[in-house]
């Protein structure tokens, strides 16, 4: 977080862009893109939950953001981050506009989930947003959430599977980067050579390197954790790639930025739908 100023906050209902030239994953560069990202994480989320005034955890909460729109619909959250600087936005983010009508409870620890001690069927509810692939023992982890959740409990998660891109989702990427950039709109030329198809392989090697350097998580080990420790309830493939070229998005005006996320984002639905490219993103939903 330290190339963001110390103003930073991240509220759904008060957007504020800002710029993150160290993350290209970053969600709150703009408007448009938190309204396509982080608002339809949210909105995703909220519509897994059935009942109110549920006893939420959310593991690896960040910013905070997603805690504190569910604590505002009233349920009783709890947002876990191992960052203490991380834990301070979301505490700033809260301080903001504190509790309105029908507010639940919501409660920030800086702490690892690994040593943190709670009770068994402590919550009805427990959220993974885009922190299972950094996870190294998820069978441990998983396991610990189900000792917490009550019977009947939920797990949902939102999700990353690097290890999906393939030669064709490669190529979807460099066509769209290319032509940004071509065009004036985005800051980074994906053209290493000449040779288009050479550049593609570039780019599926350059992935696969950065994955295996962070140690991230197959998606083949996430899904067979889920499958042992819940009843699935919900799946779904999920665009994600359009935040990491949507954020290299420079020089247009805000109505065209919206739209040229909205483009990416519907296309890279639409490629997925009909199996012309492998998705990267999925969501899940489990029961205990």
């Amino acid at each position: 977080m330290s190339s963001l100023p110390a103003t930073f906050k991240a509220d759904l209902r008060h957007p504020v862009g800002y710029k993150d030239p160290e993350s290209k994953w970053f969600q709150w560069s703009s408007p448009a893109m938190i309204e396509l990202s982080a608002l339809d994480t949210y909105m995703f989320m909220e519509s897994m939950i059935t009942y109110p005034g549920q006893r939420i955890l959310e593991i690896g909460c960040g910013n905070g953001y997603l805690s504190l729109e569910l604590a505002r619909n009233g349920h009783d959250v709890t947002g876990i981050d191992m960052s203490q600087d991380i834990i301070k936005v979301a505490e700033r983010t809260w301080a903001v506009h504190r509790d309105p009508v029908g507010f639940g409870k919501l409660n920030y620890l800086c702490t690892n989930f690994d040593t943190w001690q709670a009770a068994k069927s402590s919550f009805d509810i427990v959220i993974f947003n885009r922190v299972l692939h950094h996870l190294a023992d998820l069978q441990m982890t998983l396991a610990k959430v189900k000792h917490i959740l009550r019977s009947g409990g939920l797990m949902i998660c939102q999700d990353y599977a690097y290890d999906r891109l393939d030669y064709q989702t490669a190529s979807w990427m460099y066509q769209m980067q290319r032509l940004l950039f071509l065009s004036g709109l985005h800051d980074e030329n994906p053209a290493s050579t000449p040779d288009d198809s050479r550049c593609i392989e570039t780019i599926r090697k350059a992935w696969h390197k950065r994955s295996l350097e962070h140690h991230l998580q197959h998606y083949e080990v996430m899904s067979l954790a889920l499958q042992a420790i819940f009843y699935e309830r919900f799946f779904t493939w999920t665009p994600y790639l359009f935040i990491y070229i949507g954020n290299g998005i420079r020089n247009a005006r805000p109505e065209q930025e919206k739209e040229l996320l909205t483009f990416l984002k519907n296309m890279e639905q639409h490629m997925i739908e009909k199996d012309y490219m492998q998705a990267v993103g999925f969501r899940y939903a489990g029961t205990v």
